[in-house]
């Protein structure tokens, strides 16, 4: 069990990893406003400010770091270069209302679809160049997968289409590289042609590489 202690009785750096005490979830601090306000950046890529007594430090700060070392690019970092301020804060919501759809399912769903194609993640692929659209898909991939994961989904499903198969070779790439809890597979090309990646998590990727 994790080892829990609250802010008041510890100082607090950035780069902390805390949970939220009066709702779901965990994040990394990146911003001390003041003596009682922090920024914390939640699971998803996404910042909200939060009062100290609201947060619950996690255990070992260098165990806990060295644990989240997987850092993937929040939306605005992708497109701070890309778009204006508006059209990027339009973005971020498209995406905040994703995650909070995606983590809301019940735990524990035998199999998850998700759709990489860009019309299928933002309303205007206005000003974004294929190298912003391929971080925006990667991005998705890896914060919908670590929701799976969180949510011990057992499949999930990537659409990611044929391409010039850049988006597949990164996808199976970082699985290999990052999740070993994770088997990735061709999805069943009579459904999905040879556009989809399937991915096990957990027990089930076990039993998968054994079979």
């Amino acid at each position: 069990m994790a080892n829990f202690v609250h802010m008041e009785s510890q100082a607090i750096e950035i780069g902390d990893k805390v949970r939220f005490l009066n709702e779901v979830g965990e994040g990394t601090v990146t911003q001390i406003l003041s003596g009682t306000l922090l920024m914390v950046e939640d699971q998803n890529g996404f910042e909200f400010q939060h009062e100290r007594g609201e947060l619950i430090l996690i255990g070992n700060r260098e165990e806990e770091k060295a644990g989240y070392a997987r850092v993937i690019p929040s939306v605005a970092e992708i497109l701070q270069q890309e778009v204006s301020s508006e059209e990027q804060k339009a973005i971020e919501k498209q995406f905040k209302d994703r995650y909070a759809i995606a983590d809301s399912r019940p735990a524990s769903s035998d199999t998850v679809e998700v759709d990489l194609h860009m019309h299928q993640l933002v309303e205007s692929q206005a000003g974004l160049d294929s190298g912003a659209m391929l971080e925006l898909q990667l991005a998705h991939f890896e914060r919908m997968l670590q929701i799976g994961v969180r949510q011990k989904t057992k499949r999930m499903v990537f659409i990611h289409g044929i391409g010039q198969g850049v988006l597949r070779h990164q996808i199976w790439t970082r699985i290999e590289q990052y999740y070993p809890d994770c088997a990735c597979r061709s999805a069943d090309p009579r459904r999905f042609g040879n556009g989809a990646t399937e991915v096990w998590i957990g027990e089930s990727a076990s039993s998968r590489r054994s079979s």
